[in-house]
């Protein structure tokens, strides 16, 4: 069997640089997806906050009716 012992030599810069984009690329991505999320997450507890405001006033406005206020 014979052995080449010439070595081979490649240019690596075109493959560094489609590898950067392609990092700064999915960063890109993950940072839109992280973004998304934050607002979901914002939207999701002021609606929650809503709710909870408007069943408080609800609670409020039943014992209000019974006669027995739960406000201070």
């Amino acid at each position: 069997m014979e052995h080449n012992a010439e070595s081979i030599t490649v240019d690596a810069e075109p493959y560094i640089a489609r590898l950067s984009a392609q990092m700064a690329e999915a960063w890109g991505q993950t940072q839109a997806q992280l973004a998304l999320a934050r607002e979901e997450i914002a939207v999701r507890a002021a609606r929650e906050a809503d709710l909870e405001q408007r069943i408080a006033k609800l609670e409020a406005t039943i014992a209000e009716l019974r006669g027995t206020s739960t406000r201070p």
